[in-house]
């Protein structure tokens, strides 16, 4: 009997620490009513990756701004600065229409439009525009969201030559001016083999007719990459000129290279689609 006791006791504890406890079903809501940004949280920020086709090219970036709040009963003004610290310029890379948006009643998320001037950005920039919530009319702000960085990448699709193009090479030198029919075939990642940029030149003094040489092509701009097959040591110039250019209307491409040991210093091909 003894025992029995003893575990009626336990149960019976057991019980009524239990109901010290919370009920684990009940849910705890949040009372408080502020705005932050979407991406706040995103530990770099706000990646934006566009694509460029042309130098005027501009895009709309809608940067999303969420009311926390249980309530949705009044409308919410939130004005939006640019912190200073900010590398992407306003009129370079970005422009606003406005400052401040608003988050009608009964609506619970708003979108901030940036335009993005992505036809004045080159692929080797990297501009930061850091936004913050400035101020709010009928909510608080974020403690830990009220800011957003936002990281401009552009990128662009290259199509200047395919597998089948035959060009026209024409090289100027110390050792004369020649002229060869090459290919400019593309690789991955917007780059080209070029089969001779000496445009013959090695080849008339009986070398090998190879030289191929890889470029990049960054949004029209061509640039040295590394050399392929060859038989002497084609480089990048050290000086003068270095990146080259696609001129689509005109279908040509410019090419720089050098041959330091062969004092063949900062060579130009210029290249025209047949």
């Amino acid at each position: 009997m003894k025992k029995l006791y003893i575990y009626f006791a336990v149960v019976f504890a057991a019980i009524a620490m239990t109901s010290c406890f919370d009920d684990p079903g009940a849910e705890a809501f949040f009372e408080g009513n502020q705005v932050e940004f979407n991406a706040g949280a995103l530990p770099n920020g706000l990646t934006s990756t566009l694509t460029r086709t042309s130098g005027t090219q501009t895009d709309i970036l809608q940067v999303q701004v969420n009311r926390v709040s249980t309530s949705a009963t009044a409308a919410i003004t939130v004005n939006i600065a640019v912190d200073p610290t900010s590398t992407a310029v306003k009129g370079v890379h970005y422009s606003l229409a406005s400052n401040s948006l608003t988050i009608p009643a009964g609506e619970f998320v708003g979108n901030f439009p940036v335009t993005i001037l992505t036809g004045n950005i080159q692929p080797t920039e990297a501009p930061v525009l850091k936004l913050v919530i400035d101020s709010a009319t009928g909510a608080e702000l974020s403690p830990n969201y009220a800011d957003l960085s936002i990281n401009i990448k552009v990128v662009c699709t290259s199509a200047i030559s395919t597998n089948a193009d035959v060009w026209v090479a024409t090289t100027s030198t110390i050792y004369g001016n020649f002229t060869k029919d090459v290919t400019f075939k593309p690789l991955p990642n917007g780059q080209y083999t070029v089969s001779d940029v000496s445009a013959g030149m090695y080849a008339a003094f009986g070398f090998s007719g190879t030289q191929e040489v890889i470029y990049g092509d960054n949004c029209g701009k061509i640039t040295f990459v590394r050399t392929g097959q060859v038989e002497f040591a084609i480089t990048n110039p050290a000086s003068g000129e270095t990146v080259g250019a696609y001129d689509a209307a005109a279908k040509t491409v410019t090419l720089y290279w050098a041959d330091v040991p062969n004092d063949i210093i900062n060579a130009k091909t210029t290249l025209v689609k047949k």
